[in-house]
């Protein structure tokens, strides 16, 4: 696996690296475009010297062909530069998308201030932005070149006005870069907040139905009107200073015109130019326009390209950092075996470890007093899970995801097809045959987007539902019932226990204090804050006289 870039320069220097296939005849054809079109103003001053000014019909024939062909390469480049760099845009933003989703998906300890939301942003918006650079790259090379085209013209046809172009253009163009800082802090800030806009949206659809519940709507209004005014006051001020260096570069090319069509004027009077070598000045120097202001927005889309590069460094970087994190505090060791699944080296605090193995076929709880101890487990499982295929282990977390389309497309993870089959002794187990029982279409009943439109306790059966129809032969949860009443709760644990014993060679681990699945499980784990922990049956810990079954008492019945 690749380093991950630890600034914004970096990580643009790895993405031209990585599309130098593209941008190589990218920028090559775009610089032979705009050598081209500054080769135009000499081509006329040629045509007038060589056929018009003698009158010579062959050699304006010629020189029309000549023209014909000129312009030919000239479209031609650009179609083809054009299309080279804004493919290695559209790859590069799309690589982008795909290395921060995946490090986000895929990582066990996701930063806890990085909301789904903000993420989000930095996988659309920032990494769009962040590409831009390679669709301006030949582009601003290409200005350069045909500035430098220009320059050796001048020198060739008016040595004294090819000095004064060359030292005023370098000169403007340090004059004009000097801001790009400036831009791509403001730029950055502006990601930021709107990536705090967008998050701030996604915490309020998530509790829309709460807040609606609770009359809580100008509350949300008021709340996302300020991330939003944020967002468009950090806006502003990076159209303000792009404007400002937009301004100054067009201040500086008509400084730098102005010069150049002084100095050749003087010159013409002088008698020391043709008029084909004015017309050839002239055009060329107003070609320069062209070049200077292409390069003046260059350098404002290159700063807002940086300020985008460095936060999707700053992203992975910190998900790298937590990952990191996650490995000092020793994580227990996860073995698949044939037989069973064991957890080994499990540190639960003071000092004291936890070994204990889930034979295949059975269900397993875990109740875990230290929150600590349990993440810790969950991240090592997660780990695990990411490792193997599908089939063979799955972790689903407390947290339930469902996405728009219908119950049966959240169920089987298959969209597109209205005839995918979901067993019924999976929708017994979850509880959804009951939630099918609500709805008049079934399985093919709409759910909005985040699940809007059902309970937290039917989302939460529709999620156990897709864990089960996947059948892995571990399958992990964490706390799957608990907007789930007592009832449909103790009915869930049942069926969940009889579907999964059906599978000889599955085994269940559930995080859980919940009654009706420790009385179900074949095997409880507990591991209090202090003290030791102990193995056994529900009802056996229950029934135990000694410190850790009082402890264990407590936690189950509190």
């Amino acid at each position: 696996m690749s380093q991950t870039p630890t600034s914004g320069s970096l990580l643009l220097r790895r993405a031209a690296g990585r599309r130098l296939g593209l941008l190589l005849p990218g920028v090559i054809t775009m610089s032979l475009w705009q050598v081209c079109e500054a080769l135009v103003p000499v081509a006329i001053g040629i045509i007038v010297d060589r056929a018009i000014m003698p009158l010579s019909l062959p050699m304006l024939i010629v020189s029309i062909i000549g023209v014909g062909l000129l312009f030919t390469v000239l479209s031609l480049g650009y179609r083809f530069g054009a299309r080279f760099c804004n493919s290695a845009r559209e790859h590069e933003a799309h690589a982008l998308r795909v290395e921060i989703t995946h490090a986000a998906l895929t990582s066990a300890n996701l930063p806890s201030d990085r909301a789904s939301g903000e993420v989000l942003s930095i996988a659309s918006a920032d990494a769009d932005t962040a590409a831009q650079s390679f669709a301006q790259l030949g582009r601003g090379i290409a200005s350069v070149l045909g500035m430098i085209t220009v320059a050796v013209f001048l020198l060739i046809a008016d040595p004294v006005t090819g000095l004064v172009v060359l030292i005023a253009v370098p000169i403007g163009l340090v004059i004009v870069a000097l801001p790009g800082r400036s831009v791509s802090t403001k730029a950055r800030a502006q990601l930021e907040a709107v990536a705090r806009a967008g998050r701030s949206a996604s915490d309020l659809m998530h509790g829309l139905r709460v807040i609606k519940a609770m009359g809580g709507e100008p509350w949300a209004v008021r709340r996302y009107r300020t991330t939003s005014d944020e967002a468009a006051t950090a806006g502003i001020a990076t159209g303000e200073r792009t404007g400002r260096l937009a301004g100054l570069g067009a201040l500086v090319m008509s400084v730098v015109l102005a010069i150049v069509l002084i100095v050749a004027g003087l010159r013409l009077i002088e008698g020391q130019m043709s008029v084909g070598a004015l017309i050839g000045i002239l055009g060329m120097t107003a070609f320069l326009t062209e070049p200077m202001r292409a390069l003046a927005e260059i350098v404002g889309l290159f700063a807002q390209s940086h300020g985008a590069a460095q936060r999707i460094s700053r992203l992975l970087l910190d998900i790298d950092e937590s990952e990191l994190e996650s490995d000092v505090t020793n994580l227990p060791q996860i073995h698949l075996g044939e037989d069973n699944l064991s957890v080994r080296d499990w540190e639960v605090g003071e000092g004291r470890h936890v070994d204990f193995d889930t034979p295949t076929g059975s269900l397993t709880c875990i109740v875990v007093e230290r929150s600590e101890s349990e993440a810790a487990l969950i991240a090592a499982l997660s780990t695990h899970a990411r490792g193997t295929e599908l089939d063979q282990m799955i972790v689903s977390p407390h947290t339930v995801d469902l996405f728009e389309g219908t119950i049966r497309s959240n169920i089987t993870m298959i969209l597109g097809t209205d005839d995918a089959p979901v067993a019924a002794e999976v929708l017994a187990a979850s509880g959804a045959d009951e939630l099918l029982d609500l709805v008049d279409t079934g399985l093919d009943h709409r759910i909005q987007e985040l699940g809007g439109n059902l309970s937290g306790g039917q989302r939460q059966r529709v999620a156990l539902a897709r864990a089960l129809n996947a059948a892995p032969r571990v399958l992990v949860l964490h706390e799957p019932t608990t907007a789930v009443d007592a009832v449909t709760e103790a009915r869930i644990a049942a069926g969940l226990e009889d579907l999964r014993s059906s599978r000889g060679t599955a085994a269940t681990l559930i995080f859980t204090s919940s009654p009706a699945f420790l009385a179900a499980a074949q095997t409880v784990v507990f591991v209090p804050a202090t003290g030791s922990s102990v193995v056994g049956r529900h009802a056996d810990l229950l029934a135990a006289d000694n410190k850790s079954a009082e402890a264990y008492r407590n936690a189950v019945t509190r």
